[in-house]
């Protein structure tokens, strides 16, 4: 291996995107943070697969100082070519692996159910397996079930799991944003006085994929409201708005006590950090299905907030409030218990969230040597056979 390997790691660069539109550009960049603390990683770029010049002002790329390139433009100087925000031309990527770069692509998201959905429900396409001539893929611990065997299988290439990353990037600069505005960010619990007050619930799942929606979450609120009204002032589900008139969703929202009551309120996307402080909401209740690891649970535990999720990782770090796999009944009776707890409950609670957030920093050196091991036994491994 050479003494310093460049690499570039492939990103749809197009106007309008923001740094919370998608996951994925997170992801890019607490990759590229990551890959700065390995020292004999020399130059990192940005491959551009979009039709943008320059890096969208509201991706939030600025501090990280990465340059944007078109491919043809370092075909000699990329060793390791990271294919993960975009798909990059088949012809360049034939031709640096000719050269003896490395290929890889990092599916971060749920591809098993992108393929799947895309196709049966007539979506916008997802990945298109088009001969991408790879050394192997990469993919995180939670897509390991479901992903891995259709990846190997697809492309004749070995699969590997790698770390799950987040850093307080991105939350932290949205955090200066609002507040700059008046608002306020974390979880400020009830005071004494008065009697607990109510919760105002926050659900944040996208509802593209039945993957991560807000049926189970509703849900869990509902039977919440139930057992104990007065706990529940308030459920809003994000990325709803546009579901108000579909007459399936319509039926299920309006078959809820929180809808016929008028507690209950269904709105566009919003990110978690103008949700949170400009609706004053203060706790969340999350639901994935075989995607246990999201950015939205560590940004609800940098806040202090409660979260009650059924994640198996979270739970097996006993983080949060867990509940098995769609067991609404059991979440709903996480809010009616958590309701009234006292400040010293929940100091408790944020110090062990802050203890557990650093083990998914990119600079972590778990996760430094993790990537590290795997660029290395790549890059001075025989090739794999592609195809």
């Amino acid at each position: 291996m050479k003494p310093k390997i460049h690499v570039g790691i492939s990103l749809f660069s197009r106007a309008g995107t923001h740094a919370w539109s998608s996951g994925i550009n997170q992801n890019i960049a607490f990759l590229v943070i990551l890959l700065r603390q390995i020292e004999w990683v020399g130059k990192v770029y940005l491959l551009n697969g979009g039709d943008l010049d320059v890096l969208p002002p509201d991706l939030d790329f600025d501090a990280l100082d990465v340059p944007l390139v078109w491919p043809h433009e370092v075909t000699h100087e990329v060793d390791l070519v990271i294919e993960m925000g975009a798909q990059l031309p088949l012809e360049w990527l034939r031709h640096v692996r000719a050269l003896g770069a490395r290929i890889v692509s990092f599916f971060a998201g749920h591809v098993y159910a992108d393929l799947g959905e895309s196709t049966i429900f007539q979506k916008a396409p997802g990945h298109l397996f088009n001969g991408t001539p790879w050394h192997e893929i990469w993919i995180q611990p939670h897509h390991a079930k479901t992903c891995a065997p259709l990846l190997a299988t697809v492309s004749r290439a070995p699969v590997h799991t790698v770390p799950h990353l987040w850093s307080p990037y991105f939350i932290e600069r949205r955090v200066r944003e609002v507040e700059a505005q008046g608002m306020a960010f974390g979880y400020v619990p009830s005071p004494g006085g008065g009697g607990p007050a109510p919760w105002r619930v926050a659900i944040f799942e996208p509802n593209i994929s039945v993957v991560k929606n807000c049926f189970t979450p509703m849900l869990a609120c509902e039977s919440a409201y139930r057992q104990r009204g007065v706990a529940i002032a308030l459920m809003m589900v994000m990325n709803t708005f546009h579901l108000k008139e579909h007459l399936t969703f319509n039926r299920f929202a309006l078959n809820l006590s929180l809808t016929r009551d008028g507690k209950a309120s269904y709105e566009p996307r919003l990110d978690f950090v103008e949700g949170m402080a400009g609706q004053r909401l203060n706790v969340v209740v999350s639901h994935q299905w075989e995607c246990g690891l999201n950015y939205l649970y560590y940004d609800a535990l940098y806040g202090g907030y409660p979260l009650i999720h059924n994640s198996p990782y979270l739970e097996a770090a006993k983080i949060g409030f867990y509940y098995p796999d769609f067991d609404a009944v059991r979440a709903g009776e996480h809010l009616v218990a958590l309701h009234g707890r006292e400040e010293g409950y929940w100091q408790d609670y944020r110090e062990t969230a802050r203890r557990f957030l650093p083990t998914v920093s990119p600079a972590a050196e778990s996760n430094v040597a993790a990537f590290a091991r795997r660029i290395a036994d790549l890059m001075q491994g025989e090739a794999a056979a592609c195809r």
